[in-house]
């Protein structure tokens, strides 16, 4: 149930950035697009929930659902996310999980930008508007993102 974490002062906490998988997506054509709300909420550990929608270049959409944890974060917080995805030649290869660290703090409105990948080297820009108060330290955190 997941697709991206977040935080990032307002953004997604995401995987350690596309560079793992030594991907350059400036220039890159996007393999679709994704659109989503997830919710936060946590004491010394966060937990957050959402779902979403991977739209690809032929129109299809494929709903998912985002599950994940993050070690000290602390607070309620609700995030809108949209995004590119970049890398995606089998659309299957984008569930699974996505790890990342980040830290910041969020009280009533925050915006974030974020790059993640997963496992696969499917990687995601995107952008969020966060919502609530939330304080998050630099420790891991990741999501799980499952087909809805």
């Amino acid at each position: 149930c997941a697709v991206v974490a977040l935080s990032l002062n307002g953004g997604l906490v995401l995987a350690d950035s596309h560079e793992a998988c030594k991907i350059d997506v400036e220039g890159m054509q996007p393999s679709g697009t994704i659109k989503g709300h997830v919710d936060n909420i946590g004491w010394m550990v966060g937990v957050r929930w959402g779902d979403g929608v991977l739209t690809l270049p032929s129109g299809e959409e494929k709903k998912f659902d985002i599950f994940g944890f993050k070690a000290l974060e602390t607070g309620l917080a609700s995030v809108e996310f949209e995004g590119e995805v970049y890398n995606l030649e089998n659309v299957d290869d984008f569930v699974g999980t996505y790890y990342g660290a980040g830290a910041g703090v969020a009280i009533m409105h925050g915006e974030g930008e974020a790059v993640l990948n997963n496992a696969r080297c499917v990687v995601v820009k995107g952008r969020t508007l966060k919502t609530g108060l939330q304080v998050s330290g630099p420790a891991p955190g990741g999501v799980e993102i499952s087909w809805d």
